[in-house]
């Protein structure tokens, strides 16, 4: 079902509110970062049903449909995403993160941040007045929309590629979260791009049998970049892997570089 490319006339020869043109949309289209083939598809994600209700004559659907898909495509691409960057997290914590990561609050201000969705939304007299351009659910909404539209426009990987460069900034928030959480993994997956993995090593062991604390080294390429103790094991290797995590994110800072640069 193609859309014209020219303003409709409304009541009285007066223009639709909110109609753009096709070329109009080139600067929403750089925003998201891929042309549309078909800009059907993004005037579809942009109409809000107050605006359907009011111009029966415009043959252009709801965005309640691409909604609907790219809520499905976002929470895959979003939890495609968490599973690859922390290898070592439980279930149960990426599915708090994919739900913080797709909530409202989240998606509402990355549309209006990455794309200034609210002015492109189509919508109408009423919806319009009443701050309809700020309001939460519409900013989420017409999100989720633009990227159901492009999964069906341009595939997938346009898809995946929006949403990950849209929600880049929430993905590293929650990377330094993992640092506390799980600084193994993040430390882990930071010098896996150079094909190193850090090596845990037992420097001491101390105590009586039922108040043991290990000391451990943690080294990557030879060197050692962080110490941890204490009562477990694994929560000495957990404080090195801290420290060694650290020292490298340091040395990027300063631009010295080291023996593993940033993932």
């Amino acid at each position: 079902m193609a859309a014209s490319a020219h303003p409709a006339a409304g009541p009285a020869g007066s223009p639709l509110v909110n109609e753009r043109t096709d070329r109009e949309f080139a600067a929403l289209e750089a925003r998201i970062g891929a042309p549309f083939h078909d800009v059907h598809y993004l005037r579809t994600a942009l109409t809000h049903s107050s605006y359907a209700n009011e111009h029966p004559e415009d043959p252009t659907d709801t965005n309640e449909r691409l909604e609907f898909l790219g809520d499905a495509v976002l929470g895959a691409v979003v939890a495609e995403a968490l599973f690859e960057r922390f290898p070592a997290v439980p279930e149960g914590r990426l599915t708090e993160w994919r739900a913080q990561l797709v909530c409202g609050p989240t998606l509402a201000r990355v549309a209006a941040e990455a794309l200034d969705l609210g002015r492109w939304l189509r919508l109408g007299r009423g919806e319009e007045t009443t701050g309809g351009r700020e309001r939460e659910t519409n900013l989420e909404r017409g999100f989720e929309a633009v990227v159901g539209a492009l999964h069906l426009d341009r595939g997938l990987e346009a898809a995946r590629a929006f949403v990950r460069r849209a929600l880049a900034a929430d993905l590293d928030a929650i990377d330094e979260a993992a640092d506390a959480l799980d600084p193994k993994g993040t430390l882990q997956r930071l010098v896996q791009p150079r094909n190193e993995r850090p090596e845990y090593r037992v420097l001491a062991e101390e105590g009586p049998e039922h108040d043991r604390r290990f000391t451990v080294e943690v080294r990557i390429a030879g060197e050692a970049l962080g110490r941890g103790s204490g009562t477990s094991k694994q929560q000495a290797e957990k404080e090195a892997a801290g420290e060694a995590l650290a020292t490298l994110r340091a040395r990027d800072a300063g631009g010295s570089g080291g023996a593993a640069g940033a993932a």
